[in-house]
């Protein structure tokens, strides 16, 4: 049932049903309006001060809110693909980090100081920047130690593999830096819909309600999009 109290939980303000999705909710309004301008309809509606230039304008501001809708699913669309990219290029570089430092939990066993200085003996990093830093410096630390650098080479954890490594550290710190670029991005195309749409509602809400009082139990409910319960009870 519809519920014009329910409040978005985002900012605590909008009078509008959060437990319709903005597709439908644009999509019911602009039946309303467009349904509103019909000659028996609109004769009902313009005895309580409905004019056709609202209408006209409530319907501009539909076509407004379709293209912010538009924008902001694309928004989205940008920001899976950001993310996606950067969960590929992090997983392959900590598939080889694991594979090294298990290595090197080999290579390095009883050394204190290789232990501790390539952090093999800290538990494995989740968060995004911990876990930067942590394989970060597992290679740093290497190749700033010339004995780590010899033993680690034994292993195949050369010159090259740690370049490689290190390449895709900063390919993958640019890609995160996109990532956030496009979530920010995705939310502020969320934030001017929502706002618009907050706008619009209200009335909407109020045609609605004149139309309740002005065609009970009346088959014009269902023109504008109002589901007429049995026995005359609206939703």
């Amino acid at each position: 049932m519809e519920n014009p109290e329910n409040k978005n939980p985002k900012s605590g303000k909008s009078p509008r049903n959060q437990y319709v999705s903005a597709e439908q909710l644009i999509a019911k309004m602009k039946v309303a309006f467009t349904n509103a301008k019909q000659p028996e309809i609109f004769a009902g509606l313009a005895t309580v001060g409905i004019t056709e230039t609202q209408l006209d304008s409530y319907l501009t501001e539909i076509t407004n809110l379709e293209q912010l809708n538009q924008r902001q699913i694309q928004e989205y669309g940008e920001q899976y693909a950001a993310t996606d990219i950067f969960n590929q290029k992090k997983e392959a570089i900590n598939a080889t980090y694991t594979r090294h430092r298990n290595l090197a939990k080999i290579i390095f066993k009883g050394d204190r100081q290789a232990n501790t200085t390539l952090g093999i003996d800290d538990g494995r990093k989740q968060a995004y920047a911990a876990w930067y830093q942590q394989v970060n410096n597992f290679y740093s630390q290497i190749l700033a130690n010339p004995d780590f650098k010899t033993k680690a080479a034994s292993v195949n954890i050369d010159d090259a593999a740690i370049s490689a490594q290190q390449t895709a550290l900063q390919e993958v710190s640019s890609l995160k830096e996109s990532q956030k670029k496009e979530f920010g991005e995705a939310q502020k195309a969320t934030d001017i819909r929502d706002a618009a749409l907050d706008s619009l509602y209200p009335k909407y809400t109020q045609l609605v309600a004149f139309a309740k009082v002005l065609f009970p139990d009346d088959q014009t409910l269902e023109k504008l999009g109002i589901i007429v319960k049995r026995k005359g009870n609206l939703l």
